[in-house]
Parts: C-alpha cells; structure tokens; sequence
C-alpha cells in the first residue's frame, strides 16, 4: 500500500510537472483520450461524449469514467416541471435578489427527469440536499434557469458542511469552458451560467473503509472537457484517484454528492451505471449541439417550431450568438422549443478546431500582420489546427500566425 500511495505521489508529480509547459489551448478531445486502467463501451457515446469502465480485480463494483467535449456539448441543471418554491431569503454569503433565495424543490424520479428531458444525452447526480420537507431544500449553492428564468439558491448551508473545504464547478456555455475553483461567493453568482457548489475530495479525512456511491467531477483540457466519475461504491480516496489516473488534477476536481443518491446513466430508457433508490431535485447533463451561430440581421422572429406558420415567441438582435442543437427544412433549433431560420444563422466555429489553407504559399508569420517576419509558407489545401483567432488572424501554434481570410 504504501509503494502504491508513492508511486501515486510520484505520478500526480510528474503531471503537473508536464502540464505546467503544454502550451495553451493544447486541448485533446475526449475521442482520443483513455484513462489509465479502463475499456471504452462502445455501444453508449454520443458526438463529444465517451464512457469507460473499469472492472473490480475481484469482488465489488464497477468504476465509470465519462468525458465529455464541452465544445460539442452544453451542460444543464434539470429540474422537475413544477415550479421552484419560495423558501425565504438567502443564507449568507448569498444577498437577496430577485433572482436569489433559499428556493426549494420538489423530487422526482430520474426516469422522470429523463423523459421531460430528452436532448440530454448523459445525465448525472449533482446538488447536495436535504429530504426532511416535501420540498426540498439544496444544502449548498446552485446556479442555473428553468422556464421562470435565472436563479441562484443558497442552499440551507448546515454548520457541518461550512466546515468543510468547499469548491465549486462553474460552468459558461457562451465560452464552452468549466472550471473548478476553490468556493468564493461573488465568483460564483457573477461567472459563467451554471454553477453548483461541491466539496474539496480530499479535505475531510476519511479512508476507504468509507464506502459509499459517489459522484466526483474533473476538468481537463484546458477546460474544454469535463469529467464525470461515478460509481456504486467508493472511498472517496478511490474516487479522486480515478480521476487522477483519467489525467484530472485533485486542484481540478470536486465532489458534488454526498453518497447515498449517486446517479449517472444515458438518456436510454431503464439504462443506469449507478442507479439511487429515492427520487432527485436537480440532475445535470449534456446536451449535444451542431455549434455556434450569429443572427446575421436585426429582429430576427424566433418561433415555437420549424416554419413561419409557428407563433414568434420572442425577436433576436443583429449580432446575437445562439447555439444549434438540430436543423430541419432550413430551420434551427436554439433551445429546447425555439427555432429560427437558417437563412439568418451564420456558422461559428469554435476554437480549436481544424481547417484548410485555402491558396498555395501562404505566408506563415510570427505575430497578428504582415509587419511580422515570414517563418515558412503553407501550401493549398494543407491541413492546420486553429488555436485562436484575433483581428483576422489564426495562430496555428504556439508563435505562427496567418490571415484568416485564406483558412477554412
């Protein structure tokens, strides 16, 4: 055991030795990633989204790893469709708002969830809760928006919990990013769309006779690939190793369940890799979608369904940035009921993202303009990654540019 605890010590080392010199945006997409130990499943996935499994070395359960590209892929908090209730102001650090409270919720089952929710594609547990009302009450903060809007819960913030080392996963589907942070208030209401306070693995003693169902969240890759670990029994040493060996620093993870509710399964009917026995307030998941957009004139009409016959239900600006989640008779959907014309969608592309050289010997140089020294030259149709654009430039590594005008 303890040559097994050093060479973990060892490892967790020498990763963050080597990430401290990759470049920026060297992200590598969740497709090509396997963690250490573990056998893809293939007959689950989705575009941006893989699972692995790892097998017990004899009794006990099986280890589920899924990660998932958020540069295909949106994360969600679903709740139940009845209304969030009014349960009083805020707990400090949370203010009173319009938008924050102590709100509670009703539960349901995650069946339920699933089927009211069925571009969700992998869906996990994440708020801590408390089950001594009917309407449940959130034990740490949470970010997100139903049908009413935006909101922001408190939570009942027990003295227990305030004790602990807290974190927070903060989620921005604008940037396609996630971040796991240390917990701070004003970071937490004002960055990023969705945002659910957890617990620091690792900063609470325990030990792996500790046994219970877990669900532990990474971010890795720059924060362009999230991390899900979910299991039916795990100390939570086990969970946060499993994590580490899938590439995902401790700085970088954080657990957002307190055992007994542990949840992650696809949008499949009756399919679950851990399954709870009681019903849920919230569930996160995945959403996948074709890529970003921009309205390309002003008062664009959104309607509730693909054609002009639908009723407009709201009008977009010249400008707006807008996700596409399916296209159908020249029409795309932006949310899970709104639709707009594609006539008026111009494709986004995401960085990083592959493309072409468009003429033969474009210039390669050092910086953003041609008053930068030439360095090589491509050839048409070659093949480059994109890792950041700027003023119509593209920097393809770590020092080289190119116009942007000749890359596709």
């Amino acid at each position: 055991m303890f040559v097994k605890n050093v060479r973990r010590l060892l490892a967790i080392g020498i990763m963050a030795f080597v990430f401290s010199f990759l470049p920026a945006n060297n992200f590598v997409s969740a497709e090509m990633t396997s963690p250490l130990g573990y056998t893809a499943l293939e007959w689950v996935g989705g575009s941006g989204i893989k699972t692995f499994m790892k097998a017990p070395e004899s009794a006990g359960y099986i280890d589920f790893i899924t990660t998932i590209d958020l540069t295909q892929n949106q994360i969600k908090l679903m709740s139940t469709s009845t209304p969030r209730i009014d349960g009083g102001a805020p707990v400090l650090p949370f203010v009173a708002s319009t938008t924050t409270e102590n709100w509670l919720f009703t539960r349901s089952f995650v069946e339920s969830l699933k089927a009211n929710n069925p571009e969700v594609k992998f869906l996990w547990d994440a708020p801590f809760f408390n089950v001594t009302m009917t309407a449940t009450t959130l034990s740490l903060g949470l970010k997100s928006s139903d049908a009413e809007g935006d909101y922001i819960s408190s939570g009942s913030r027990p003295t227990p919990d305030m004790e602990q080392a807290r974190r927070m996963l903060i989620i921005d589907n604008q940037t396609n990013t996630a971040k796991i942070v240390d917990f701070d208030a004003d970071t937490f209401v004002h960055v990023g769309d969705q945002a659910v306070e957890g617990f620091d693995p690792l900063g609470t003693p325990s030990s792996k006779a500790e046994q219970a169902a877990r669900v532990f969240l990474g971010v890795r890759n720059e924060g362009k690939e999230l991390v899900v670990y979910c299991s039916n029994s795990a100390s939570k040493e086990e969970a946060s190793n499993a994590l580490t060996d899938a590439g995902v620093l401790p700085t970088n993870q954080i657990q957002v369940d307190g055992g007994g509710s542990a949840t992650c399964a696809y949008n499949l009917p009756g399919q679950y890799f851990v399954e709870p026995n009681r019903a849920l307030p919230l569930i996160m998941g995945a959403i996948p979608f074709l890529g970003k957009g921009t309205i390309t004139i002003n008062n664009l009409n959104v309607r509730t369904g693909p054609g002009a016959s639908n009723p407009a239900v709201r009008k977009l600006a010249l400008g707006t940035t807008v996700s596409m989640h399916e296209i159908k008779d020249g029409w795309v959907r932006i949310s899970d009921t709104e639709w707009v014309s594609t006539s008026y969608v111009k494709k986004v592309k995401i960085v990083p993202y592959d493309a072409k050289i468009t003429i033969d010997n474009l210039n390669v140089r050092k910086g953003m303009g041609t008053s930068f020294v030439i360095t090589r030259r491509l050839k048409l149709g070659e093949k480059v990654r994109v890792l950041e654009e700027k003023n119509a430039w593209v920097r393809i590594s770590d020092t080289e540019w190119v116009s942007g005008k000749y890359v596709e």
